[in-house]
């Protein structure tokens, strides 16, 4: 009896431990099936279903009189709406100006063919094999599944939309029936328009999901332009693509806000550091912020090239992440998001410029929590960005090794001869001073190399920048290393290990090809950065650059991994306790992580896309942040023309920024740019004037920036202060004072 007591307890634990393991293994499949870790399934191919427009009524307001039910008033707009087309418009009441959300025919010279892509809400449907192009008046509206409701503060519009009438008329779906609800609502509130909208599945079929939504794509659009008319795109620092000017070979343009996600394979030909976009149409303006996917967001304009078309600029939003390669289709499993939000701001008169338009993003940021609420620390002098590489992979033969390029004894030397140079507040950026060098390896289990004179060369350094009233930031990659993470890698939505290729300009003068790194899982971040400041807790620094975290944004499909959207909240929060009682610093400047950032070095102070007589950089993003970060452009060292980014400096308010090194890379120093006693002096002369023009006006808010004749322009302060940049060969003569060619003065 004894024996079969114990065989029931020895088979009752067996059978318990069973049961844990199985309840272990369930709850991870339901904890992967909630991160968005992909299906896949095999696709020979995939066809584009476009369905042309029956009726390009429902695409327009007729005009004014249409939009006959006000249902919101806030300051000095007014929310009407427009039954027939099951739309809506904002109306500026001092103005009497219209922005409607479907053009108004009255606008196009009556030609409806082109306006047939108007909609409140249009999507990317992805059903199986097939891939639908939907919007909410071809697909919802002609199929009487339109509908509206004046809510409080606003009005919310809803739209079934189908690929065809009779799918849209069944009242019980079959297995195959693609359908999406998507609620567009819409309210005022601070004298701001709030657009929020989400999305359904209708029919529950697991098959169809969508893949992209484009939200209110006709929303101020026009044609007929004024002189002063434009586009509002966040293209490097910002531009504007002038309407009223003829230019037959425009193409649409688009941004991908934070760049390419490349753990879906995105490859994007221009990015967005700000989530911003607008339009100027006669004496009124608007400017639209997207708060909520941003990260999955793209910012598409066209500019009319005929009299037959239309102005317009709008957001796009990356839903669902899917690829298709090599006949397989690759499917996250959970959309990237669940709601997309909108802040739309109107400006009239004066403000209604693209400095007015910046300064009303600004102000939204702030309120966001976005941006800091305070202002730019002040100094004596100019803060002057120094990037100094510490170590960097070189080879000889077939022998690959690390190559000291400055150490921290020479580091402190340099600083000495600037200094004596009258060259009085740097902050150095420190890279390559870690394992791996310049393509550093996992800062996580990283030490620094003993090669450049270890840590009390290090605190010894930083005694004499502290008594300088100098700065010292080590420069960590906390998302990308060189070889694998110990604690894994983030991986692709293929469910290979996501990887990027840096572009890495000194590699390319040391003739070393870039090598890919690889992505840190982002649930283990924050485990990162705890390690990192207990690593770093006996160095001497003022703070940390971190480096990759202000350029790179990606999706994460590791187990427990996130989306892009969310992968971006979670790494401003993770960053955090790095800047809690440090300064902190970053490059390229990805808006999302710059909360709790002081200063900023690699700013785009150009756009990418080629400039012409209708595409015209603009200091967008300056205008945004000065006086509130520190932010210094490219380093000038490494540009094509020295002297025009230098005056481009003093036109945006930068601080300037060099890249140098103590030590040559090859034996000959002759036009070797990162050598630092190649470009010192010039240096050391061109600080001396931005100080004196740009050191008290720090703290200060950008109001103003404009062209006054060709190749001069303009940038004024809240201080009173003006700065102009002569660009031109010639000298220039405005309110009695001359600014030489190739040249600038302030007037107080």
């Amino acid at each position: 009896m004894i024996k079969n007591k114990n065989s029931n307890k020895i088979f009752s634990r067996i059978t318990a431990i069973l049961l844990c393991i199985c309840m272990v293994m369930l709850s991870a499949c339901s904890k992967e099936e909630d991160t968005g870790v992909k299906t896949q399934r095999s696709v020979e191919s995939r066809n584009t279903i476009t369905l042309a427009a029956q009726d390009a009524s429902v695409h327009y307001s007729k005009d004014s009189a249409s939009f006959s039910e006000s249902a919101a008033t806030s300051g000095l707009i007014e929310l009407r709406v427009d039954p027939a087309s099951n739309s809506f418009c904002i109306v500026e009441k001092t103005k009497n100006k219209i922005w409607s959300a479907l053009p108004l025919l009255s606008d196009v010279a009556h030609n409806e063919e082109l306006i047939s892509n108007a909609s409140v809400a249009a999507i990317t449907v992805s059903g199986g094999t097939d891939i639908y192009h939907l919007n909410s008046q071809d697909n919802s509206l002609q199929y009487g599944k339109a509908s509206y409701s004046v809510i409080e503060n606003g009005a919310q519009f809803v739209y079934d939309i189908f690929p065809d009438q009779k799918t849209a008329d069944k009242t019980k779906y079959e297995k195959g029936d693609i359908g999406f609800r998507v609620t567009v609502t819409v309210t005022l509130a601070d004298g701001s328009m709030l657009v929020n909208c989400t999305h359904t599945n209708l029919t529950g079929n697991s098959d169809a999901f969508i893949e992209n939504i484009e939200l209110l794509n006709g929303f101020g659009s026009f044609n007929s332009s004024g002189e002063n008319d434009f586009l509002l795109v966040p293209d490097g620092c910002g531009a504007i693509i002038r309407t009223a000017i003829y230019d037959e070979s425009f193409e649409p343009v688009s941004f991908a806000v934070y760049g390419s996600d490349p753990s879906i394979g995105s490859e994007v030909s221009a990015s967005a550091v700000v989530p911003a976009f607008g339009i100027k149409h006669g004496d009124s303006a608007f400017v639209s912020l997207i708060q909520s996917g941003d990260a999955v967001a793209s910012i598409n304009a066209d500019k009319a090239t005929n009299v037959n078309e239309y102005n317009t600029v709008y957001s796009s939003f990356n839903i669902t992440p899917v690829v298709y390669d090599d006949e397989t289709l690759y499917i996250s499993k959970s959309s990237a998001v669940e709601e997309i939000s909108l802040c739309y701001r109107f400006l009239s008169g004066n403000n209604a410029t693209y400095a007015g338009l910046a300064s009303a993003c600004r102000e939204q940021l702030i309120r966001n929590s976005v941006l800091s609420t305070g202002n730019t620390a002040s100094s004596d002098y100019l803060p002057f960005y120094l990037t100094l590489t510490g170590a960097a992979k070189k080879s000889f033969g077939p022998i690959n090794y690390l190559k000291k390029l400055t150490t921290f004894e020479q580091a402190q030397d340099m600083l000495v001869r600037m200094k004596n140079k009258g060259i009085n507040n740097v902050s150095v950026r420190y890279t390559g001073i870690f394992s791996g060098g310049l393509d550093s390896e996992d800062i996580e289990t990283s030490s620094m190399l003993w090669r450049l004179g270890g840590s009390d060369s290090l605190n010894s350094l930083y005694e004499y920048v502290s008594a300088q009233k100098m700065s010292l930031f080590l420069d960590i990659n906390l998302l990308s290393s060189s070889k694998k993470f110990n604690s894994g890698n983030a991986m692709n939505i293929q469910k290979d290990d996501s990887v990027y290729t840096p572009q890495t300009l000194l590699n390319d003068y040391m003739d070393e090809e870039t090598d890919k790194r690889n992505f840190r899982k982002i649930s283990k971040l924050s485990d990162a950065v705890a390690t990192v400041i207990k690593n770093t807790r006996d160095y001497s620094f003022t703070g940390y650059c971190i480096n990759d975290a202000g350029s790179l944004l990606y999706s994460d499909f590791s187990y427990n991994g996130l989306l892009r959207e969310a992968a971006s909240n979670q790494i401003s929060k993770s960053l955090s306790p790095l800047t809690t009682g440090y300064s902190a610093m970053t490059s390229t400047g990805n808006f999302y992580m710059l909360k709790n950032i002081d200063s900023v070095v690699n700013v785009p102070l150009e756009s990418k896309a080629s400039e012409s007589g209708a595409y015209v950089s603009v200091p967008f993003i300056q205008l945004i942040l000065h006086g509130i970060v520190d932010y210094a452009g490219e380093a000038v060292n490494t540009s094509i023309s020295h002297e025009e980014l230098l005056l481009k400096c003093i036109e945006y308010g930068a601080c300037p920024h060099y890249e140098w090194n103590y030590e040559p890379i090859n034996s000959s120093t002759e036009g070797d740019i990162f050598y630092y006693d190649n470009t010192i002096n010039s240096a050391a002369e061109f600080y001396s004037k931005a100080n004196e023009a740009l050191n008290d006006l720090r703290d200060a808010r950008m109001t103003d920036h404009y062209e006054i004749d060709d190749g001069v322009f303009c940038t004024e302060y809240d201080t009173g202060s003006m700065i102009y940049v002569n660009y031109t060969d010639s000298d220039y003569t405005v309110l009695g004072a001359v600014v030489e060619a190739r040249s600038f003065i302030r007037i107080n």
